[in-house]
C-alpha cells in the first residue's frame, strides 16, 4: 500500500502536521506540549520512516513554524530529523525553521537542532529574512 499524505489537526497543545508527498512538503506549525508526546508523535515518526523507505531519492522540504515546544516534543523533533539525516542528509532534505524575528528562544532552539544534525537547516525570520 503506498504511503498517503498525513494530516493531523492542530489543538490547543499540539501542532498541525501536513504532508504533501507530491509537492515534497512537510509542515509542522503551532504549539507542541502534548500530555503524551509519544502518542502524539508516533504517527509522524512512522510516516517519516515510511517516506524515506518508499521515496529514498525524493526531495522533501520540512518546515517548522512552532511558537513553542516542550522538552519531550523536542526529543521527538530531534528523532525525526535524525531519521532524515541517516537517509541522505545533503541531497534530498531541506529544513526551514520559521520563527518570529523577536523570538530569541525559538531562534536559539533552531540553532541547537542545526548543531545536532547534519542536515541543511535554514533559520528564517518571518519578518526579516534568513539568518
Amino acid at each position: 500500500m503506498p504511503l498517503l499524505d498525513l494530516h493531523i489537526s492542530k489543538s490547543d497543545d499540539t501542532p498541525e502536521i501536513i504532508s504533501e508527498i507530491d509537492k515534497g512538503h512537510l509542515h509542522i506549525s503551532g504549539r507542541s506540549f502534548p500530555e503524551n508526546a509519544y502518542q502524539f508523535y508516533i504517527p509522524l515518526l512512522t510516516w517519516v520512516k515510511e517516506f524515506v523507505d518508499e521515496h529514498p531519492k525524493k526531495p522533501l522540504e520540512i518546515q517548522f513554524e512552532l511558537d513553542y515546544f516542550n522538552s519531550s516534543s523536542g526529543r521527538f523533533i530531534l528523532e525525526m530529523l535524525t531519521i532524515f539525516e541517516q537517509q541522505d542528509p545533503r541531497s534530498h532534505y531541506r529544513v526551514k525553521w520559521l520563527v518570529d524575528a523577536h523570538d530569541e528562544l525559538m531562534i536559539e532552539k533552531g540553532g541547537e537542532f542545526k548543531s545536532l544534525v547534519d542536515l541543511h537547516i535554514e533559520i528564517v525570520s518571518k519578518e526579516a529574512g534568513t539568518r
